[in-house]
């Protein structure tokens, strides 16, 4: 426990020092003798988005499916598992949510708009699930997760990626949360 702490703190210090990193120093009043010199350019505010970090880093589309869609597709399934359908509203809105991240994140993907094959290949699949767990209807939610899963290997497929096969879960990898209703 007390290594977590340890690696929390030091997160957090880092946070903290690179944030004052990024902060322009006061300008100087120049002395009254001396004309004025230009202004510098005004601090832009820091950026959010593909270059908000110092390293620049922009997650790859991979690594977004891996890190947002994979886990909630997971979770999507499995919260239907246990026909927790408040659970499996929540993790549908978080996977709507990490599929628009993608997009937004990484629009265009070898000269391919992200977006539009998301809508393309989960879109109906995606409605249909909405609809499935707005109406708790068991078996409408396992054909549109079926379809959702299908249209992610599908796009898989398309996209010379065959060998990434998402499939339906079959045990959780969430060992710290309970998917069986309250």
């Amino acid at each position: 426990m007390r290594t977590l702490w340890g690696i929390a703190a030091a997160l957090a210090a880092a946070a903290v020092i690179g944030a004052a990193a990024q902060t322009p120093p006061a300008a100087a009043t120049p002395p009254a003798a001396t004309p004025p010199a230009a202004a510098p350019p005004a601090a832009q505010p820091p950026q959010r988005g593909p270059v908000s970090s110092a390293l620049n880093y922009v997650p790859g589309v991979g690594d977004l499916m891996h890190l947002l869609v994979q886990p909630r597709h997971e979770k999507l399934g499995l919260a239907f598992e246990e026909k927790n359908w408040p659970l499996a509203a929540y993790a549908f809105k978080e996977l709507q949510q990490a599929l628009g991240t993608v997009g937004k994140v990484q629009p265009k993907w070898r000269n391919l708009t992200v977006p539009e094959m998301i809508e393309s290949m989960t879109g109906e699949a995606m409605r249909d699930l909405d609809e499935a767990i707005q109406a708790k209807n068991a078996k409408q939610f396992a054909q549109a997760y079926e379809d959702l899963t299908g249209g992610c290997n599908s796009c898989h497929t398309a996209l010379n990626h065959g060998f990434i096969v998402i499939k339906t879960p079959e045990a959780s990898a969430f060992p710290n949360q309970e998917f069986k209703a309250p």
